[in-house]
């Protein structure tokens, strides 16, 4: 309650864009045309580190917004692919749920800077290696849109904050560059075909 007591009008503004940006996501999810390796383990360990870097992030009255708006959607997500039995475990699952015990580790031993610290820094590696993905795979229909609209609310997030502290813009600025380089071979994809066919 206190973090949404916490929110201005343009914290409001990041927060229902930064589930808006999950909608593609969700329609593709409900037409089952997302690709095979969208299953609920992930979604939720998403959820689950979005969770501790917001925490980390609203004790330290950092960028928690945008990641408030990021967790709703990624339990969202996780909860449509458990309904649709879409349930598997790869060493992206085995690297996600090392990288939040470790976001425990630091918040436990050292408080919430370090946590935010280790969060932002997973969160980093998870979009690399969205990013190694997107360019051996990129599919463009639901993901466009989304990662679109993800760097929007990355960037009004880096432009809303108080000052250049790691609290305020550390993970806006990591999701900005992160949403620019995820978005370029989808947009290469798009001038190979000539614009068409835009959605597969």
């Amino acid at each position: 309650m206190e973090i949404i007591l916490k929110m201005s009008l343009i914290g409001w503004l990041i927060f229902w864009l930064s589930i808006v940006a999950h909608v593609p996501l969700v329609i593709g999810a409900f037409k089952n045309k997302l690709d095979k390796s969208q299953v609920f383990p992930t979604w939720f360990l998403y959820f689950f580190l979005d969770m501790i870097t917001m925490f980390s992030s609203n004790k330290l009255d950092g960028s928690y917004v945008i990641l408030f708006g990021f967790a709703v959607g990624s339990f969202v997500m996780a909860l449509i692919l458990l309904s649709q039995g879409r349930i598997g475990w790869s060493r992206l699952e085995n690297v996600v749920t090392i990288l939040i015990i470790f976001c425990i580790i630091a918040w436990y031993y050292s408080g919430p800077y370090w946590a935010l610290i280790f969060g932002i820094g997973s969160e980093s590696i998870v979009g690399i290696y969205l990013i190694i993905k997107t360019f051996i795979n990129p599919t463009v229909k639901y993901n466009l849109p989304a990662y679109i609209i993800f760097l929007i609310v990355s960037i009004i997030a880096l432009f809303d904050g108080k000052d250049w502290s790691l609290e305020q813009v550390g993970f806006p600025l990591c999701e900005t560059i992160l949403n620019i380089v995820i978005i370029i071979p989808l947009f290469r994809k798009i001038w190979i075909n000539k614009g068409y066919p835009l959605y597969e």
